[in-house]
């Protein structure tokens, strides 16, 4: 049988457009600045990943001065977590001390027996994609490798396929749009073979495409969840989509609904120091078939959505 959603506990205690394949939790935002043990004006757009049988979620969290760390949040349920007060120790590599940087929206993949981390490194001139690795997430190890600038919203596959790791990434045009792009690398520090993925154009992906989740393998193909923005007569509004690959070729896409999956409409997403954004880098499969989706709202929160793995690939798969 085919797990559904939990139902929610009093009619609508969760919104969702009928269309969506996503229900938003009703304990929703699930950490908030005032629940961090640390003095922070946000936190959001963190990796998720299962680690030692809970959810671990990797938190941007960002102070008073707009300076970002990065704070580790376990929890066994994937709703109330326990946020360590100490933030990770993540070493500067030289060319960091050298150019200046600002770390952030890191992605976990579980790899070949440990952790690889994804994340977006701004140096100047420009924002990069940096990778480190970890068993126990108490110490990091920077990987050598960085991509040229200007790119960003690196998911790393959590297999090889056809023999080489694969990575999603976004690009970014001088104008600070893109799209996502595929590349390939045959040992983590050399990047080839790029293209870009095939999307539909409906008007909320107008303005850029990119990676949110780590891609999950599917007998339909791989699962992405994305992010994507066009621009209204007030903000560049952030939404997310879903697409599946070709299993042995995911530059191939199979399916890519033209409809969202998550728009900003709650006022946790609309109002904060980004208004209107909907951000996820971390999806976990829970215990009994739930897919928890982790997600930014307005760049100042984290919160909660719903769904299952079946029920996304039915909604890809649905013209």
């Amino acid at each position: 049988m085919t797990p559904s959603p939990p139902t929610p506990s009093a009619p609508g205690a969760w919104k969702s457009t009928t269309f969506s394949p996503l229900v938003r939790h009703p304990a929703n935002p699930i950490i908030t600045p005032a629940d961090m043990p640390v003095e922070c004006s946000a936190v959001f757009n963190c990796g998720a990943v299962k680690f030692e049988g809970d959810v671990l979620l990797l938190l941007r969290v960002e102070d008073a001065e707009r300076q970002t760390r990065f704070h580790t949040a376990r929890s066994r349920d994937g709703v109330h977590f326990d946020v360590c007060p100490e933030p990770i120790d993540y070493p500067l590599r030289e060319i960091e001390r050298r150019l200046g940087s600002h770390r952030f929206d890191m992605r976990i993949t579980p790899l070949e027996g440990t952790y690889y981390i994804c994340h977006a490194l701004w140096i100047k001139p420009g924002c990069v994609i940096a990778m480190a690795r970890t068993d126990d997430f108490r110490t990091f190890t920077p990987l050598e490798a960085i991509s040229p600038p200007s790119n960003r919203n690196a998911v790393l596959f959590p297999e090889k396929i056809d023999g080489l790791y694969t990575r999603l990434e976004r690009p970014q045009n001088i104008d600070g749009s893109g799209q996502i792009w595929i590349s390939r690398s045959p040992d983590l520090k050399y990047w080839g073979d790029f293209a870009p993925l095939a999307m539909p154009d409906p008007s909320w992906t107008s303005r850029k495409t990119g990676p949110g989740a780590i891609p999950i393998k599917t007998n339909a193909g791989w699962l992405v969840i994305y992010h994507a923005t066009t621009i209204t007569a007030s903000t560049e509004n952030y939404y997310l989509g879903a697409l599946l690959l070709d299993l042995a070729d995911p530059a191939k896409v199979i399916a890519a609904p033209r409809k969202f999956i998550l728009s900003p409409e709650e006022i946790y997403e609309c109002v904060g120091q980004v208004p209107n954004v909907v951000f996820s880098g971390g999806a976990v499969e829970m215990e009994g078939g739930t897919l928890n989706i982790y997600y930014g709202g307005a760049d100042t929160r984290i919160c909660l959505a719903t769904t299952t793995i079946d029920r996304l690939v039915q909604f890809c798969l649905t013209k």
